[in-house]
């Protein structure tokens, strides 16, 4: 399958993740933009219905900078998720296939908004283990315009499988890098908690480490965050909580100087009575994405997209 050439490239790549991610929101450059990403979707469709949403489950999907690339998460009714890819040509989609990285069980792509790196999480056995948990892995974005090799994202994060009274620790899901480096994940870390979002810093030697809960964790799931081009609004998968509509929900907090605000149910169309999750922003802002069950239930999602001014974080220019 093709992979569509950017008018611009990162600098040579290293395999030091510390120097990888300092290129993280470094644009030095414009792309030109997919024209999909230009036109309005005032309420929620299903995005590349046949062609990106199909048959099969398919969720969390992320671009490179000009739209012109596509990543998102495919499991079919008896398989594992796998990571599929698409590229936009001549005004439409590529029929998906598997990225050129993907085992059989990755999922939660992230491209960084610079085009340099893409994490995501997979079960794929961890160098020198038998561990075979949900683990966060990145890749760098090479001169040709293939993707590295994958490797472990170093430090603390990642943590092995373990079992805690049938409860399961060790899976770092969904995630993405914060406008100033930092790196937001979900994981599984205690009994009584279930799962929450962590956020880890990196330090000199380029490992994450010091994970620590958000404030917007609740007696809840919270899982799949997704940050705003700006890096303003924070938006989540819930699954638990009180004033939830569906089996799974979104929600959105806003950053203030104290710290994240408390976090608000996304309003209708977007959530609806079946489960809502998997939330991400296309590269210019403009439009927001979700996964939802709404049509087919049972699990059966279908990537949605709307104008992102109907999560009232107005419109991007």
């Amino acid at each position: 399958m093709p992979i569509s050439t950017l008018t611009c490239k990162p600098a040579a790549p290293t395999r030091t993740v510390a120097v990888v991610f300092m290129l993280f929101g470094i644009l030095g450059c414009e792309e030109p933009a997919a024209e999909w990403t230009l036109g309005s979707v005032p309420v929620p469709v299903v995005f590349a219905a046949g062609v990106i949403s199909s048959d099969d489950r398919d969720y969390g999907i992320a671009f490179t900078p000009d739209g012109a690339e596509a990543y998102f998460t495919r499991r079919s009714r008896r398989g594992p998720p796998q990571i599929y890819m698409t590229t936009f040509e001549e005004g439409g989609w590529t029929e998906p296939g598997l990225a050129p990285f993907a085992t059989d069980r990755d999922e939660a792509p992230f491209i960084t908004p610079d085009g340099s790196s893409l994490l995501f999480s997979s079960r794929r056995v961890a160098p020198g283990t038998w561990d075979r948990s949900e683990n966060i892995w990145s890749m760098v974005r090479t001169p040709a315009g293939a993707w590295s090799e994958p490797e472990l994202l170093p430090g603390s994060v990642n943590q092995p499988r373990d079992e805690t009274n049938e409860f399961t620790t060790g899976n770092e899901l969904g995630p993405i890098l914060l406008p100033d480096g930092s790196l937001l994940y979900s994981t599984q870390m205690d009994p009584e908690w279930g799962s929450d979002l962590y956020v880890a810093h990196r330090n000199a030697e380029g490992a994450y480490i010091e994970a620590r809960p958000l404030r917007v964790n609740s007696y809840g799931d919270e899982s799949n965050p997704a940050m705003s081009p700006d890096g303003r609004y924070l938006v989540f998968q819930g699954y638990g909580s009180g004033d939830a509509r569906g089996e799974q929900d979104l929600y959105i907090s806003e950053r203030t100087e104290y710290g994240w605000g408390y976090p608000r149910l996304l309003p209708e169309p977007i959530n609806s009575t079946r489960s809502d999750g998997w939330p991400s922003f296309s590269p210019n802002g403009r439009h927001f994405f979700f996964a939802s069950d709404r049509d087919r239930r049972g699990g059966y999602y279908d990537i949605y997209y709307v104008d992102v001014v109907a999560i009232e974080l107005g419109v991007y220019q």
